[in-house]
């Protein structure tokens, strides 16, 4: 944990951190940071994000709060349900079209500049991060640029380079998203993507969905994000929420209520109108859902200045993604068109799946905080702890991140961390576990302050 007046940080990767500080120390402000860390945790965690995935951040600045919205749509190609893996489990990538929309909203330092710097950062210094090593060695790639990634070494802390990767994170600093996907475009497009799908793509700055809750203000991101899905357990299990934060009543609260919220998502959630309004009023009569699907890997970061507070998220969804890397620059493709279902989320050219991403702000009087985990479609369960935390339990920072957790996995089990009580369908896992890596960011008045997880490779760091 850190804190600081002037900027906190908290990532997923020691050097994605370290590399904010330093573009901070260059006279950046909060949004050209969090570009600095979002492209930096896309090369240096490739097994959970990368420039083939997509990027999702709320951000608040002067009391507003806004969505940015960089999940990529299916190409003309798709048809059928996807595969979980491969080429045809991919959709066109959103990151590098949201990561230039946050920069146009809040960066100050010219694009060039800042890429480039993250760049050179990138070639001289990073290393091997223990998850990457760990992810590396269990992982079967495919596709015409795999032989990139098995020449990275499997030892925590050994540098390494993926020159044809760094080469294109060069032409997105030169030439902007345009010159990015017209570098995909020549690569991928043929069969199954089109240049077209490819090109036309853009990603979209939105309101957020909110609640009030507690007296603080919730904003979580709109569909197709699962964003609803996370106020909706919040509203749900905040009925019947114990007074021990660590007790079998709130695994079965929390339980109870992500039954029902994984429902309304897999009922109504796709790439078109929701009934967030209805769902949060309890205007619609609910029913439950057995089991979340499992998935895999993300990664989130937060940023905290003076004026701004961004809670930001990017992911290729499994570990590598679609395990399917392009041949020409080493891009990891994802494997998001794997979560079309059917209904409102049935597969079609141009429309974006029902998504896992999402990242919470939380806003009461001069208090605002960002915070988020990797978890895939645990997230609502995950992110309702966070907020119980803070909120209902009011816990300090570094607890609301650090404290023991459970995800649901089906039915009515859970598994907690231990720490917490046991009790009928709960299996209990050693402390700390990888059951999400969380982060925060806080500014109350002129204080700011970060958490990074224990649970995860990264740190906090405040100026």
């Amino acid at each position: 944990m850190s804190w600081g007046t002037s900027i906190s940080v908290a990532s997923e990767s020691f050097q994605a951190t370290y590399l904010g500080l330093k573009i901070h120390e260059m006279g950046g402000g909060a949004g050209d940071v969090a570009v600095a860390v979002s492209l930096a945790l896309s090369y240096l965690l490739p097994h959970l994000n990368g420039v083939g995935g997509d990027f999702l951040a709320l951000y608040e600045k002067g009391g507003s709060v806004k969505a940015v919205l960089g999940l990529g749509w299916a190409p003309g190609g798709i048809s059928g349900r996807p595969p979980e893996s491969g080429l045809r489990s991919a959709v066109v990538p959103g990151f590098g079209r949201g990561l230039w929309e946050l920069h146009r909203a809040l960066g100050s330092m010219e694009w060039s500049k800042l890429v480039g710097y993250v760049v050179d950062f990138l070639e001289r210094r990073a290393v091997v991060h223990p998850s990457l090593a760990e992810a590396l060695s269990r992982s079967r790639l495919e596709g015409p640029g795999a032989a990139l990634y098995a020449s990275i070494p499997r030892e925590p802390g050994a540098p390494y380079r993926v020159e044809p990767l760094l080469a294109l994170y060069r032409i997105y600093g030169e030439h902007g998203p345009d010159g990015l996907y017209e570098a995909l475009a020549d690569s991928l497009s043929g069969g199954y993507f089109s240049r077209d799908d490819i090109l036309q793509y853009r990603a979209e700055v939105r309101d957020p969905v909110s609640m009030e809750y507690r007296g603080w203000t919730l904003y979580e991101a709109p569909p197709p994000s699962l964003g609803f899905s996370v106020l909706l357990t919040l509203k749900l299990a905040g009925e019947g929420l114990p007074r021990e934060p660590f007790s079998y009543g709130r695994i079965r609260a929390v339980v109870r209520a992500a039954r029902k919220a994984h429902w309304a998502r897999d009922r109504y959630l796709g790439d078109g109108p929701v009934p967030v309004e209805d769902l949060l009023l309890g205007r619609v009569e609910l029913g439950e859902s057995e089991s979340p699907m499992p998935t895999g890997d993300t990664t989130y970061f937060a940023v905290a200045d003076r004026e701004v507070v961004i809670s930001a998220i990017q992911s290729i969804y499994y570990s590598f993604g679609s395990r399917y890397v392009e041949g020409r620059w080493g891009v990891v493709l994802n494997n998001r068109a794997f979560d079309f279902t059917q209904g409102p989320n049935a597969p079609a050219p141009r429309k974006r799946p029902a998504h896992t991403l999402s990242a919470v702000i939380a806003v009461r009087g001069d208090l605002t905080a960002a915070l988020g985990s990797s978890a895939g479609h645990y997230r609502p369960v995950i992110y309702a702890q966070m907020v119980q935390n803070l909120v209902d339990y009011s816990m300090d920072i570094r607890r609301v991140v650090w404290a023991p957790r459970f995800i649901w996995v089906g039915g009515w089990k859970a598994e907690a961390e231990r720490g917490y009580e046991a009790g009928p369908d709960v299996d209990l896992v050693e402390y700390p576990s990888r059951l999400g890596v969380a982060a925060l960011a806080y500014r109350r008045g002129c204080s700011l302050a970060a958490v990074a997880d224990i649970r995860g490779d990264g740190a906090a760091a405040s100026v």
